[in-house]
């Protein structure tokens, strides 16, 4: 259960981690993508980590106890939470920089924000919400302004793939709102599971004669996005909720886009031009905004592992 204590130095600690974790995968993922193809990759990334989380979900003796409807709720998230947005990502990473993704995705928040107040009924618009998502719609103009003034259509697709990506990801928050009930370590291992399913099965259909033999550094990457981003991260997720709770826990959107720019200057030499800086700083305002005055507070999932 939540501890009830204020944020300390272990709370923010913890938040600091999970975020250089997740800022992390734009860089892993860039590094093997170019040595294997996008579906493959995230594919035995997944692999890796459902074996992972099976195992911790056994060695703590945690069961699902789903009835059919929260399973139909679990296949979706894992597609609309994984599946779909990995390949996306993976696949826009081939061309797009590690930094320039992570600012595409630091939309998430404002997207999930634009889909809530058509589908649910607790949380609707209101003036910080609303002042936050222009903030977000100002920052994409910036972030692709050259692009406009020049009439280019350069990496487009995978651009629009990153930003669909985003999408996904708002879709599955909503979804898991429906999934709090559940025990998370088995409920997580679960979907990570019907990710890697989704994902062989785009292999096979999509990738099936792949004949590259990847380099050390390539296969290291995909390990180290099984153990750390894909498992090991989920469970310093569950930890911060019990801890802190929700709202607490989501000040990640803010850290991990200047994370992810981070890793990918310092291990990739990625250099971004100045708009997207001040795009990146845009839409971390815009987040800031919209969580002013949150309308509801999400109950904490690890409330029900107790």
């Amino acid at each position: 259960m939540r501890d009830g204590s204020h944020p300390g130095w272990t709370d923010y600690g913890l938040l600091s981690l999970l975020a250089i974790i997740w800022g992390g995968s734009f860089m892993l993922t860039r590094v093997a993508v170019a040595e294997m193809p996008p579906m493959t990759l995230t594919a035995i990334r997944q692999g890796i980590a459902t074996v992972i989380l099976a195992v911790v979900a056994l060695r703590t003796r945690q069961t699902l106890n789903a009835s059919r409807s929260d399973h139909v709720m679990i296949f979706i998230s894992a597609f609309f939470g994984m599946g779909l947005p990995f390949g996306l990502i993976t696949w826009g990473l081939g061309e797009i920089t590690a930094g320039y993704t992570a600012i595409l995705m630091g939309l998430m928040p404002l997207m999930t924000i634009v889909l809530a107040h058509f589908f649910t009924d607790d949380e609707k618009m209101n003036v910080a919400k609303i002042v936050g998502v222009l903030l977000g719609i100002g920052g994409l103009i910036v972030l692709f302004w050259s692009d406009i003034v020049a009439r280019t259509d350069r990496d487009i697709w995978r651009q629009l793939a990153i930003m669909v990506a985003g999408v996904s990801y708002a879709v599955n928050a909503l979804i898991t709102k429906r999934l709090l009930h559940l025990k998370p370590r088995p409920m997580y291992a679960v979907i990570i599971g019907w990710s890697f399913i989704m994902l062989a099965l785009a292999v096979v259909v999509f990738e099936p004669f792949f004949e590259q033999n990847p380099s050390a550094t390539a296969w290291l990457c995909i390990v180290l996005l099984g153990v750390f981003p894909s498992a090991y991260a989920s469970l310093i997720m569950f930890r911060i909720i019990a801890r802190q709770g929700a709202s607490f826990f989501g000040q990640i959107n803010l850290l991990v886009p200047v994370a992810g720019v981070l890793w990918g200057a310092i291990f990739l030499g990625e250099r971004l031009e100045l708009n997207a800086f001040i795009a990146l700083a845009v839409i971390l305002s815009g987040v800031a905004v919209a969580r002013m005055h949150p309308k509801t507070k999400l109950k904490s999932v690890e409330e029900k592992t107790s």
